[in-house]
This record gives structure tokens, sequence and C-alpha cells, in this order.
């Protein structure tokens, strides 16, 4: 359900007047009005062991039920990728992903030290993942900063696996902004599991880099980068793309067959 602007502005007003975010004020004025009292339930910590990562095609109706849920739109995914199930206590609790790196980035480029060939870039670039969904639905203690850093063990290993090019190195981007129920969102969980904030970016303007009109407003927002390392991987030097490649193209599928669980298999795991 939408809410009118009006009744957000009138939410953010009595939050600034009382200290509440825009859930604390729904709950605070539900309490006062109508006497309905709402207590957030208080998880235990995380455990490490209760946590698992199934790869998943971005169809999957379980993956796709929560990646619908994320604040940046799903405009589909172009180029290398492998998309993650988090499963926590046996339930599925969120989805996790990274793709191919964005091309143009200047915090990210100084850090990772990318050439400033084009060639030679695009070849590097291959050795970077580019964290794009992390969306979490359990918001159990620690658990973003486990799941982090799971993934990072897994997708290193699946990554080589199916693309053939060992991982140097992690990137993301996040828009920052306080949330509904006055958290702020600004890559805690990334810190907290070790990455960098290497700057902000500029933001598109009412055109991408291709001359499309952008209209979405997060799109058009200026994002926190963050990038993490890999000690002792260098950048790849050289890399084969499979576009132009037919029976590469059929090697990487029969790899990624062979990591990409089925749905049904995942549903039932999930749902036993």
């Amino acid at each position: 359900m939408a809410l009118s602007e009006p009744f957000i502005n009138a939410l953010d007003a009595y939050g600034k007047e009382n200290g509440t975010g825009r859930g604390g004020s729904i709950e605070n004025l539900l309490q006062d009005t109508l006497g309905v009292s709402y207590e957030r339930p208080e998880l235990p910590p995380a455990r490490k062991d209760l946590v698992d990562l199934i790869p998943v095609k971005r169809s999957n109706p379980l993956y796709t039920k929560h990646r619908e849920g994320h604040y940046i739109e799903d405009r589909g995914t172009v180029g290398q990728q492998i998309q993650y199930l988090i499963i926590y206590d046996g339930k599925d609790v969120g989805v996790i992903g990274g793709a191919s790196a964005v091309f143009a980035n200047q915090p990210r480029d100084d850090y990772f030290s990318l050439s400033t060939i084009k060639d030679e870039k695009t070849v590097q670039l291959n050795s970077i993942i580019n964290n794009n969904i992390f969306k979490l639905d359990y918001p159990a203690p620690n658990l973003a900063t486990i799941v982090l850093s799971k993934w990072r063990k897994t997708i290193v290993h699946d990554w080589e696996y199916i693309y053939g090019v060992r991982v140097s190195g992690f990137e993301t981007f996040v828009v920052e902004e306080r949330l509904w129920d006055g958290r702020k969102r600004d890559g805690n969980c990334y810190r907290a599991d070790n990455w960098l904030q290497l700057g902000i970016t500029k933001g598109y303007g009412s055109t991408n880099v291709r001359s499309r009109e952008v209209k979405s407003k997060t799109l058009q927002a200026r994002k926190l980068v963050y990038g993490k390392k890999i000690k002792g991987v260098s950048l790849c030097s050289e890399y084969s793309a499979a576009w132009n490649d037919p029976e590469l193209q059929k090697q990487i599928q029969k790899r990624r067959n062979e990591i990409i669980r089925d749905d049904l298999d995942v549903l039932i795991q999930v749902t036993r």
C-alpha cells in the first residue's frame, strides 16, 4: 500500500517533534489513538551455523519474492552473475548476488589501481565482483555481516569455477537514506565486514551514459562506494570473453547448470 504524500509529511513532522522515524511514529500513533500496543520482537544474535546460501536462477519464485522488495528496482542484470537465496535456520530470509563490475567509477578505479587503458581495464574488471543485490528480511543481530562474509567466500569459489577467473576483490554501491523505521542505510554491514568506503558517486542526471532518460530517483541519487580487496590476488591480465565464442558459452552454461539449483529442489528444501 502506497502512502500519500500529505500523510508522509505528517508522519515526518510528528517524528521530528517526538524523535521517531516513520515506523516509530505509526506505532506511537496507534498506541495513543487506538490503544494498540506494539512491541518489536527481540531476536537472539545470529548464528553462523544456521546460515546457508543456495545459488538460484533470477527467475526462482523465492528469489523474486525477496528481490521485489529491494529499494532498487529490478532492471535486469547484464553480463556475468551468480545469485543466491539466503537461508537461515531452514527458512528463506533474503537474497544476495554478484555480477560483473561497473565499468566507470573513479574511487573504485583508484582503489584497485585499474589501468587507464580501456582494453586493459576491461580485462582487469573481470576479476572484480559487484555485489549487485543484498536484501535481508530477518533482522537478527549480526546476520547481515555473517551473510556477507559467507557470500564472499562462497562466490569466490563459484565464480572461478564457472567463469575461469580468480576474484581479486569486490565493489558495491549504497544509496544512503533514513529508513521508515528510523534506522539509516549507510553500508554499516559492509564496514563491519572490513570493506572500505571509497567515495561517493556523482549519480545520474536526467539521462544515463547512453543518453536514455532516467526517471528513477534511486538511480539519480548519489551512492556510497564500498570496496574490498582479496589479499594476495592480483587483477587478471588475460581473459577470454564468451560472447564471441559459442564453445566457451556452452562450457560456462554447463558449469552454471552444475552449480545453480533447480527451482523445485530449492522449494522442497525450504518447505520441508
